[in-house]
């Protein structure tokens, strides 16, 4: 979550890799940015969310930006756009981006051959291969293959502040996912009456 608190101006990654916030919920691909800048000295790690127990953990979802071709180009726009992603798919650049961020491996193959390497039991690297064991935890089923949420992103910036509410003290955790559960409902609502009539893929 990389929300910017109003006590202290900085972002949660940022509170967490200088050690005033204790633990944070945030993308693998700040693994990156909490290594190179953490405070010296600081040992830390990565764990799966948890859950609550009696409920069964399934696999999680990847998130971040997507690359989309999309119809009514040139042949030639689309033959450049095939030769860029023959590129990025290369062994060397699937490597590197897990290398410099911390983002997973768009390749099974690569993820292999990272493993077989050694890259995972480097001080630098370690902890970046539970994202992996997360988002294989179970085979994915329609239901845990991703997610259909009108305006998900707005829903998912609510949840994020009621957390750092109950995260820091403003408001009791029921307080904070009750009222998290109230404007996510309101987002629902405006979505739906936006969409009313609207044939959805």
């Amino acid at each position: 979550m990389r929300i910017q608190t109003a006590q202290t101006g900085k972002t949660l990654v940022q509170a967490f890799a200088d050690g005033s916030c204790a633990v944070t919920m945030s993308s693998i691909a700040n693994h990156g940015v909490v290594g190179a800048t953490q405070t010296p000295g600081m040992e830390w790690s990565v764990a799966m969310l948890p859950v609550y127990e009696g409920y069964t953990r399934h696999n999680s979802l990847v998130g971040g930006a997507s690359l989309w071709v999309m119809q009514g180009k040139s042949r030639g726009e689309y033959e450049a756009a095939a030769a860029f992603l023959d590129w990025i798919a290369t062994p060397a650049e699937v490597q590197w981006m897990p290398t410099v961020t911390g983002y997973i491996p768009i390749t099974t193959p690569a993820f292999q051959q990272m493993t077989a390497a050694g890259f995972y039991q480097q001080p630098r690297f370690a902890g970046r291969e539970t994202s992996i064991t997360s988002l294989t935890f179970t085979p994915p089923t329609n239901n845990t293959r991703g997610i259909r949420l009108g305006n998900f992103t707005s829903i998912r910036a609510e949840l994020q502040s009621e957390l750092q509410a109950a995260f820091t003290g403003q408001k009791s955790v029921q307080q904070a996912l009750d009222d998290a559960a109230s404007r996510g409902n309101q987002i629902l609502r405006r979505f739906e009456q936006t969409m009313r009539g609207r044939e959805l893929p």
